[in-house]
C-alpha cells in the first residue's frame, strides 16, 4: 500500500511539472511604424523641427496621439492600417483641430505581408510595395516628398522611410 501511494505522488508530480508550460514574453519588434523625417526645403539635409502638428488617419476617430508629437519634434511614427492596402494620413502644422485650413494629406499604398512570430507576439505585419504621395491641394505647407530607399519597404522602425520638406 505504501509504495502504491508513493508511486502515485511520483507520478502526480511528473504529470504537474510536465503539464506547466512556460511564460513567454514577446521580445521580438511589432508591426513597424511610418517613419516620417522633416527637413527644411531650402536646404534639404538640414532638419526642420515642427512644432504642434496635430496628425489625424483617414477612417479612424480622433486625432492620433503619441507623445513625440505634441513637443517640438523633427520625426514621427505613425501607424499604418493593417486591415486595408493604404493609410491617408493628414498633417495639420496649425496645432488647432478646429482649424482646417493648412492641412496636407500624405496617401501611402501598400501590400501587406504577415509574420507569424511566437504565440506570445501574434503575427507582425510588414508593408511592402509601399508607394507614397502627397495630396496637392493647392496651399501645401509640406513642398515636396522623398523616399528615403527603393524598394519602398516599411519592414521595421531603424531608419526614416519619407522625407518630408516643409
Amino acid at each position: 500500500m505504501r509504495f502504491r501511494l508513493k508511486v502515485f505522488f511520483v507520478l502526480l508530480l511528473i504529470l504537474i511539472n510536465f503539464g506547466c508550460e512556460r511564460d513567454e514574453i514577446c521580445l521580438e519588434e511589432i508591426t513597424p511604424k511610418l517613419i516620417l523625417r522633416f527637413y527644411n526645403e531650402n536646404n534639404t539635409d538640414e532638419l526642420k523641427r515642427v512644432q504642434g502638428l496635430v496628425v489625424r488617419i483617414e477612417g479612424v476617430e480622433g486625432d492620433y496621439e503619441d507623445e513625440s508629437i505634441t513637443v517640438f519634434t523633427d520625426s514621427i511614427a505613425v501607424p499604418l492600417k493593417v486591415t486595408e492596402n493604404s493609410t491617408k494620413i493628414i498633417l495639420n502644422l496649425s496645432g488647432d483641430t478646429e482649424d482646417e485650413d493648412n492641412l496636407d494629406t500624405l496617401s501611402v499604398n501598400y501590400s501587406q505581408e504577415d509574420i507569424f512570430i511566437s504565440r506570445a507576439c501574434g503575427y507582425k505585419t510588414l508593408y511592402k510595395e509601399a508607394q507614397a504621395a502627397l495630396v496637392d491641394d493647392q496651399d501645401n505647407w509640406i513642398k515636396g516628398i522623398e523616399i528615403k530607399k527603393e524598394p519602398f519597404e516599411i519592414i521595421d522602425e531603424k531608419t526614416a522611410h519619407v522625407k518630408i520638406y516643409h
